[in-house]
């Protein structure tokens, strides 16, 4: 890097570390907020602190367990959850150097400087800090399970590739474990990852894919086996909840959701930002309870079959969703400004327009499985993943957070090509680094 590079980048981490410590320890602490999803984070965190897995029912199953372990260890550590706040800090910051990281493996240093310096004050990266949600640390092991098998990509021999690939597949078991949200990511990069290999004739192939599976198995076997163990009506993968976001996304535009369970004697009530922001009200009550997955199914398919339109119609809208969506939720309000809405609004002009370019211009060689267009299908495969998740299922702007480095990446591989172009002239900009 160049002196003023490093100048720029040692800012961006300076300015990172302290803006993320004046988030989460004074302006906006967790403590503060539990309310809503994240009061039921802390219930059952709490529960498992004390009592571990013994305390778990079928009620359980509705999330993964990633979340309720990862704040249960730190109320452990400190019941005051101070030692949680420097955490959800550590957890944040690491996020950016996973960022520049990336950036800087696929497009070099300028495009990892600027990646680098809109990460650091991207908002929505700093305000699930400060919130008992799953989001803060699944987008950090998300971008870890990448980075890892970044490198397994890279290996120069067998055992390395394959080594690496198994740690990369834990990594992205453990954001499994997290949000279920990553599991089509996983498959479409590692697609993307064969075709590319195979059109290159890269070695190491079956080792990193084997790897990679293995990896993920270990972890994912667990959990699947915890979910099934409480459901005891059938199998599950993780959590049941993506059979009730199936249903969620298409019953019509509908509004609040109520699921009840009789044999429990308990109820449960869900509603999504984007229901909201269309203005969705009807209200559905059903005769059974939101871990019931058969049920949940049965009733989406009959309504397809019977509205395939309209369902098609709905999934495209919860893709939109994951951009159109005017603020954040959880709202990142202070000083009585929805800091969320103005953010929205810098994304909308400075983020997604350059990314999406990026994408459109590199397509047609992306689609040719180019060597050169690697890098770039690379970072496109998990936003590919998220927009098939929120086509079954549904979409908000909170799903899309934990994928928006990805966003970042390109839009600042966007700007230095065009800065590059600006210096050297039509035909003869030449690109900052190579793709690898």
């Amino acid at each position: 890097m160049s002196p003023w590079q490093r100048r720029i980048v040692w800012t961006s981490i300076i300015v990172g570390a302290l803006v993320r410590a004046l988030y989460v320890f004074v302006l906006h602490p967790e403590v503060d907020h539990v309310y809503s999803d994240m009061e039921g984070y802390v219930h059952r965190a709490l529960a498992w602190a004390a009592f571990g897995g013994a305390a778990e029912g079928v009620a359980d199953t509705v999330y993964p367990p990633g979340p309720t372990i990862y704040f249960a260890l730190l109320a452990r550590a400190d019941p005051t959850w101070r030692v949680a706040a420097v955490a959800q800090w550590a957890v944040s910051f690491g996020i950016i150097g996973l960022v520049w990281s990336i950036a800087r493996r696929l497009h070099g240093n300028a495009t990892a400087m600027v990646a680098l310096a809109v990460a650091s004050v991207y908002l929505p990266l700093i305000h699930y800090a400060g919130l008992f949600l799953a989001e803060n640390p699944f987008t950090l092991a998300g971008l870890a399970a990448f980075r890892l098998f970044l490198v397994a990509i890279d290996a120069t021999d067998f055992a390395r590739a394959t080594g690496w690939a198994l740690v990369a597949g834990l990594a992205a078991g453990i954001a499994a474990s997290l949000k279920g949200t990553v599991l089509a990511s996983i498959v479409v990069v590692g697609v993307v990852w064969v075709a590319l290999a195979m059109r290159q004739r890269r070695a190491f192939i079956p080792g990193v894919v084997i790897g990679a599976a293995a990896g993920a198995v270990l972890v994912m076997l667990p959990l699947a086996q915890r979910c099934t163990n409480l459901l005891r009506t059938e199998v599950c993968i993780a959590s049941t909840n993506g059979a009730m976001n199936v249903l969620m996304g298409h019953y019509g535009d509908v509004g609040p959701f109520y699921w009840y369970d009789d044999a429990r004697n308990s109820w449960w009530t869900f509603e999504t930002p984007s229901a909201v922001l269309h203005g969705y009200t009807a209200r559905v009550d059903l005769p059974f309870p939101p871990y019931d997955e058969r049920a949940n199914l049965a009733l989406a398919k009959d309504w397809v079959r019977t509205h395939p339109w309209q369902a098609l119609r709905s999934s495209f809208e919860h893709v939109g969703d994951l951009v159109a969506g005017r603020t954040l939720w959880p709202a990142a309000e202070l000083w009585g400004v929805d800091w969320g809405a103005v953010w929205q609004w810098l994304f909308w002009l400075f983020v997604l327009p350059p990314a999406l370019a990026r994408i459109v211009v590199r397509l047609p060689s992306m689609l040719r499985l180019d060597a050169g267009a690697a890098a770039d299908a690379l970072l496109v495969a998990p936003l590919a993943g998220l927009a098939a998740t929120a086509f079954l299922t549904i979409g908000e702007v909170r799903y899309r957070i934990p994928f928006d480095a990805f966003f970042i990446i390109l839009a600042a591989r966007a700007y230095v090509a065009l800065w590059a172009l600006r210096r050297t002239g039509p035909g003869r900009a030449r690109p900052v680094a190579a793709a690898g």
